[in-house]
């Protein structure tokens, strides 16, 4: 699950967006300590219902830091089951 991250500081899954000019590459092994292991890169689940958050990840493949959630994005907490 490497990501993008663009010169927005937006933080984008590799595998859904196509790489842009001054993208920021984060391989597979880094991306999954910080979302995996440390928390600190969120996203929402990966299909929810419309009109819930931003409708999942599997529509829009975005990624933000935990200390930056945008109030209308559900966060994925999966590892709190």
């Amino acid at each position: 699950m490497a990501v993008l991250i663009r010169r927005d500081c937006r933080v984008l899954c590799a595998a859904m967006h196509d790489a842009e000019p001054g993208d920021v590459y984060v391989d597979d092994n880094v991306s999954y300590h910080l979302s995996a292991v440390a928390h600190v890169l969120v996203s929402e689940p990966m299909h929810l219902p419309e009109g819930v958050g931003r409708g999942g990840h599997a529509k829009h493949g975005q990624w933000w830091w935990a200390t930056d959630v945008p109030d209308d994005v559900v966060v994925d907490r999966w590892w709190e089951d």
